[in-house]
């Protein structure tokens, strides 16, 4: 199999196209070229789908500081005393509606997250549980009006919460805090500022997810696929406006939590930017790797000291508000939520100012509750898990100018914290993700290491076959020059110059020769002759060309028990007409050489009368480029063999010398020399 030259030089060929398959796949990373190609997000990708609407479970939790002693602390004997009940757990599905593709490689949406109540989930609460709460509207008109001209504003202010009997703390359902409770102040608000207070209700979680003003802008990942999905702009412009600096103001490239940047570095900072946090926030990698399903992550968490306006981090000065810095642990989100004085912190002031724990009874932090945590897949950006922890708190100035609130002056009062979670990816998304982060790239190393192992192993293997078939002929063409095979036994079509001379059964096919084992040691020459006249060329050895042995006895026909042979096939192209082979006298075998010394031989020359003549076989020669005299019309000019005339010259057959019976021959028709 595979002996021939073509055959051969396809072997090579195959190899070598194998190596530079495994070369491109080293250069150009065929997974890496698709797993980018995934991400950038087109109408109607597999991304770009999963962006639009995540087939997620996400959630919010709910937790509700209610008032215990809203008496006494009105009356200044006890501190704020609160307790926290919930959760009050909602789905939300977080969506990104009327999308439009812009040339810029941008691609624009409105986005839209309606809760959904899960009373399954919220351990017994129930919305329309009873909680004693503060009362937003009339502290922050307080607030706000607190320094103001007395006779122009703080009076009026005065008469219009005595006439609509408001009071600072107020008793409600859990739902009415969270999503609109009926305020008279807040009616009034919007009906006399429509441009400050564009609602009717106060409800913290309602203002939170009001998302009916908002414009975003997204990346779509071309040219570079680690940012698709990400920020580009916010309402038009990359830059809050109510913060200085780029630290403080710079929303692009952040993530709304969807998808994050792809390709994180190990000391990649990843930013997150969320309406209801009112600015981006830098999240660091932190602990070991993490195994999410059949996915794994990295832990992310919020930088050290996030909410401390400069006191700890020198770059979160510009969090400051008007220059006014809120206690450590407190970042003041005025600007967002309508002028009314609200400020962020981690639940229970975690990492706060002591001050702001001591203030407040009921205050219990604690890192294991109330840590914020993202677990990222780093090559896709894919959150495998999240957990978003954040406290709104109303903070007030000096309030003393207003007598039903003044024990609320300087004070930080905690309202609710909320947990914005995932606990993880659903099965479909996980099975989906696991094919492109974990078998796809396999497409590399096997792509590499298979075509490289192929290549290489069709490389040897051709080779290796060339070299054993050159081989092969050297032995053939030594064993033959050394003597190992002996008497030339033709036995088919034979041509003498008066017609066909052999006879007998048909063992070997026409133009063969079948060369027996017994020469003498001493007879080891296979010489090529041509022209007389041309030195060189008579003395060239045979192994010079490429002579097959193909045996072609069949199994039906023959049967050369113990006696080593080979057949020779000869043929050459040329458009002589004669092409034969004759044997000398020492037993080397010629190509178009004359001689005529005896042979060991017996064949009747039919027609031929003279004992001796040589006799003409019909054998091709095999060799490229190899070239003869040419056969004139005249049989003496033609190439013989040179034979013996059989004692009886009317027998027209022959028998070779050595075995007879087994060719048909007889025994009493050999003649020995």
């Amino acid at each position: 199999m595979f002996s021939s030259p073509k055959s051969a030089f396809l072997l090579l060929a195959i190899g070598f196209l194998a190596i530079t398959a495994a070369v491109l796949v080293k250069v150009f990373q065929p997974y890496d070229l698709i797993f980018k190609w995934k991400l950038v997000m087109a109408d109607n990708g597999e991304i770009f789908n999963l962006w639009a609407k995540p087939p997620v479970d996400l959630y919010i939790k709910i937790y509700l500081f209610n008032i215990t002693n809203a008496e006494a602390f009105l009356a200044g004997r006890e501190k704020l005393q609160v307790e926290e009940v919930g959760p009050y757990v909602y789905k939300e599905l977080m969506t990104h509606e009327n999308i439009t593709f812009n040339d810029n490689n941008t691609m624009s949406t409105t986005p839209s997250h309606p809760l959904v109540w899960q009373e399954h989930l919220s351990e017994g609460r129930r919305e329309d549980d009873e909680v004693i709460m503060l009362n937003i509207a009339m502290l922050a008109i307080s607030h706000l009006t607190a320094d103001r001209n007395y006779f122009f504003v703080r009076l009026p202010m005065q008469g219009l919460f005595a006439s609509t009997k408001s009071e600072p703390i107020v008793r409600m359902t859990a739902k009415e805090f969270m999503f609109g409770f009926p305020s008279t102040l807040a009616t009034l608000g919007n009906t006399l500022l429509p441009n400050w207070i564009s609602f009717e209700k106060v409800g913290l979680i309602d203002r939170m997810y009001d998302f009916s003003t908002d414009f975003e802008t997204f990346y779509t990942g071309v040219p570079d696929p680690a940012i698709s999905g990400l920020y580009a702009t916010y309402r038009g412009e990359t830059k809050l406006p109510q913060w200085e600096g780029d630290h403080c103001n710079n929303i692009e490239y952040a993530s709304d939590g969807t998808k994050f940047k792809s390709f994180i570095q190990p000391n990649d900072t990843v930013k997150f930017f969320r309406k209801s946090m009112c600015r981006p926030i830098n999240l660091y990698r932190d602990g070991e790797e993490r195994t999410f399903g059949s996915l794994k992550g990295y832990n992310y968490v919020f930088e050290e000291n996030a909410f401390d306006n400069g006191a700890i981090n020198e770059a979160n000065k510009c969090f400051c508000r008007h220059g006014d810095c809120q206690p450590v642990g407190l970042i003041d989100v005025t600007d967002c939520y309508y002028g009314f004085p609200i400020s962020l912190s981690f639940p229970h002031f975690m990492n706060g100012d002591v001050g702001l724990v001591e203030n407040i009874t009921g205050m219990q932090p604690d890192p294991e509750k109330h840590s914020t945590a993202f677990v990222i897949q780093p090559e896709s950006g894919l959150p495998l898990s999240l957990s978003v922890k954040v406290q709104i708190n109303m903070h007030f100035k000096d309030l003393q100018n207003y007598p039903q609130v003044s024990q609320f002056s300087h004070l930080t009062a905690p309202m609710l914290w909320f947990e914005i979670m995932m606990p993880k990816l659903p099965d479909e998304l996980d099975t989906r993700f696991n094919f492109y982060l974990n078998l796809l790239p396999l497409v590399n190393p096997l792509g590499f290491w298979g075509a490289l192992v192929l290549g290489v192993g069709l490389l040897v293997y051709a080779i290796t076959r060339a070299t054993l078939h050159m081989s092969s002929f050297t032995r053939q063409a030594t064993n033959i020059s050394d003597g190992k095979y002996a008497r030339a036994n033709l036995l088919q079509n034979l041509t003498g110059s008066g017609g066909i001379i052999g006879g007998g059964n048909q063992v070997y096919n026409p133009c063969e020769l079948k060369l027996l084992d017994d020469m003498p040691i001493a007879k080891k020459h296979v010489i090529i002759r041509g022209s007389s006249d041309d030195e060189a060329y008579q003395e060239r050895r045979q192994s010079v060309y490429a002579l097959e042995l193909e045996p072609a006895l069949s199994d039906a026909e023959s049967s050369d028990e113990g006696n080593e042979s080979d057949t020779v096939t000869l043929s050459r192209n040329s458009t002589t007409s004669s092409s034969c082979i004759e044997v000398e006298h020492d037993d080397d075998i010629c190509i178009d050489c004359f001689d005529d010394n005896g042979l060991d031989v017996t064949v009747d020359a039919g027609s031929s009368s003279q004992t001796g003549a040589k006799q003409q076989l019909g054998v091709s020669l095999a060799s490229s480029g190899f070239a003869s005299s040419p056969a004139s019309s005249n049989s003496s000019s033609s190439s013989y063999m040179n034979v013996l005339s059989a004692t009886n010259n009317s027998k027209t057959s022959w028998t070779p010398y050595a075995h007879p019976e087994k060719f048909g021959g007889t025994t009493g028709m050999t003649k020995h020399v």
